[in-house]
């Protein structure tokens, strides 16, 4: 019997942020994918019961003329859910630099590491369906966004507007 409140099958769950995350970016914003990838590993808490229930709700409403993927605010083809993807797992490799530096330093940081990704180690790993066993973090985040979409940015500030940090007012 299910957890009411959540449930959560740890093995296919997708990587979790970090312990050590503290960015407001990373903790506060949820887009929909997010959502979405937590319902299909079967970690479903009550604020996605809700989003379910709403994104369904408007479909019904809509007697079925609404695609169910537009009421639940998910990319509608396959170019942004690929897109959407790599930035879900770019904005998780943002997560797992090191917190004591700024966010603009934390994507700078990100930029440096997707280019040592992408020269040192997307060749030898593009053929494989998952990332090899005992690889940190950060590579498994970028092996996932490389996989998902063919361009990656790799400017400070193209990965910075990714990770949706805002100034504060």
């Amino acid at each position: 019997m299910r957890d009411p409140e959540v449930h959560c099958a740890v093995a296919t769950r997708p990587l979790p942020p970090p312990a050590h995350v503290s960015s407001p970016a990373a903790c506060t914003r949820v887009p929909e994918l997010d959502r979405a990838q937590r319902v299909a590993s079967d970690c479903v808490s009550p604020e996605d019961i809700d989003w379910l229930s709403k994104g369904f709700s408007a479909f019904l409403a809509s007697g079925g003329r609404l695609p169910l993927e537009r009421c639940l605010h998910l990319p509608t083809n396959e170019s942004a859910l690929r897109r959407a993807r790599r930035d879900h797992w770019l904005r998780h490799a943002w997560s797992c630099l090191e917190t004591e530096s700024s966010p603009w330093r934390r994507s700078e940081l990100l930029a440096a590491e997707v280019r040592r990704f992408e020269s040192r180690k997307w060749a030898r790993w593009s053929m494989l369906e998952r990332p090899p066993e005992g690889c940190g973090a950060l590579d498994r985040a970028l092996f996932e966004a490389f996989r998902a979409h063919g361009r990656v940015p790799s400017t400070a500030m193209q990965l910075h507007n990714i990770a949706g940090v805002r100034k504060a007012a």
